[in-house]
């Protein structure tokens, strides 16, 4: 007989304590600004349960997510920018069946902007995997997703923000020594908006913009913040008309660096937070420090929550989708898709 000391059978099989990071999937960026092979290494340590995967292309990441299919972790994470956080989204949307829910999703910052993790409390990468660590019960957050030409996102627009990203890119390839290393943070940012975009915007003026609803009810904010509904608008109805600097649909409330872009994201869920600021470069550049902030009432802004709208410009103006430049458009819809997702919320993990 087995003596009380707790000592196996000799040929039985003892049962191994659950590993470290059981459950996880982690999707790291090899092109992130502060991903790579070491990062993957460390969480590989870290976490020694879960499954980690360093990728540098869509199709590797669709390989990935084929391979662990058939064994769904109970969170997948991606530890990237928010380049990283709408690839992983746009390649579950291809591998999932029709109308299959998305699994659980957490935000690992290591991007430049990190919009979408800031929005969801992200912590920095130690604090994150001390978390994971110590946590078998994950608390979510519900997210709707913006579909701009058939890409799911949390953010896209046209006007100064694209062309800011356009600029910020530009400056940063032409950065070498210690000024690149400014000119990927903040500073370099606003460095971009103010020399390169501002002027820009001041030689071209403010392009005229219609906004058609393509939904049924629309809603918009109050200088009390009040969600209430437009009376009178249906489908088809004209909800702006006149200049615009700024243009955009959200349903997150940053737009990187902690520049709270859409305040208003999170107010209506099952529908975007379309955004229109229409002042000209002089009066804009004095409301950076007001934008940033996400101050409302803001004179020049304009909200409104819808399921679906059509912006169309005078003229070409370049459009982003996640913080991504994609070009210009004369015509650009947005509409929040029929799928929502559970994103993993830090702020309760706390």
């Amino acid at each position: 007989m087995a003596s009380d000391g707790g000592a196996s059978p000799r040929g039985s099989a003892s049962i191994p304590p659950p590993a470290t990071g059981d459950g996880l999937a982690i999707l790291v960026n090899a092109n992130a600004k502060r991903g790579g092979r070491r990062i993957a290494a460390q969480l590989g340590r870290a976490l020694p349960g879960a499954r980690v995967r360093l990728t540098r292309t869509i199709d590797e990441i669709e390989s990935w997510l084929k391979s662990i299919a058939a064994s769904p972790p109970r969170c997948l994470l991606a530890a990237g920018g928010d380049g990283t956080a709408i690839a992983l989204v746009n390649a579950l949307r291809r591998a999932l069946p029709e109308g299959a829910p998305f699994p659980m999703i957490g935000l690992l910052p290591l991007g430049t902007g990190n919009a979408w993790a800031h929005s969801t409390g992200a912590k920095k990468l130690g604090t994150a995997v001390r978390l994971l660590a110590s946590r078998s019960a994950l608390p979510t957050r519900r997210y709707g997703l913006v579909d701009c030409e058939g890409t799911l996102c949390s953010f896209a627009g046209c006007g100064w923000d694209a062309q800011v990203l356009n600029d910020y890119k530009e400056q940063l390839r032409a950065s070498k020594g210690p000024a690149r290393h400014i000119s990927k943070s903040v500073y370099g940012y606003l460095t971009a908006m103010l020399v390169r975009t501002a002027p820009k915007a001041l030689m071209y003026g403010r392009p005229h913009l219609l906004i058609e609803n393509l939904g049924d009810e629309v809603y918009t904010m109050t200088p009390d913040r009040r969600v209430v509904p437009v009376p009178g608008v249906k489908r088809g109805s004209i909800l702006y008309e006149g200049l615009a600097s700024v243009t955009g649909a959200a349903t997150c409330p940053e737009f990187g660096y902690g520049f709270r872009a859409y305040p208003h994201a999170e107010r209506l869920f099952g529908t975007i937070n379309v955004r229109v600021y229409d002042r000209n470069t002089v009066g804009a550049i004095g409301d950076i420090p007001l934008l940033w902030r996400g101050t409302h009432p803001l004179r020049g802004m304009h909200d409104w929550f819808a399921t679906a709208v059509r912006m169309t410009f005078s003229r070409p103006v370049p459009l982003e989708i996640g913080g991504d430049a994609v070009g210009e458009r004369r015509t650009v819809e947005y509409r929040v898709h029929e799928r929502s997702i559970e994103m993993l919320d830090w702020r309760a993990m706390a």
